[in-house]
């Protein structure tokens, strides 16, 4: 009898450190996910980037060797430059500005 009491001291302890540690980390996580709230998709933000490097590559291609008339690589380079503006003033969201960059490099390789 006098085990039985010891192995129910010894639950009783082992279930408050497990409840203990469980309550410490999830307050971690909830103060990560506070802090990572405002952060911008990393990946979304990368696969940005490559279409940027990718469309200005393929603007200077074109640039180089006048594949396309002027109207058609002026009206590309000036819609970038539009999204991208309204991107850096915050009028648009990172996924919309990520759609509209596949948009011109859709049209851009149908050119």
């Amino acid at each position: 009898m006098d085990y039985f009491y010891l192995f129910l001291i010894a639950g009783a302890g082992v279930i408050f450190v497990i409840l203990q540690f469980d309550k410490q980390q999830r307050r971690r996580v909830n103060s990560l996910l506070k802090n990572a709230n405002d952060v911008q998709p990393l990946l979304m933000q990368r696969c940005m980037d490559q279409k940027l490097s990718k469309l200005s590559a393929e603007l200077n291609i074109y640039e180089n060797h006048a594949r396309t008339d002027d109207g058609v690589k002026q009206k590309l380079e000036a819609s970038l430059k539009q999204i991208t503006v309204e991107y850096n003033t915050g009028k648009i969201t990172l996924p919309v500005y990520n759609n509209k960059l596949g948009e011109l490099l859709h049209l851009l390789a149908n050119k």
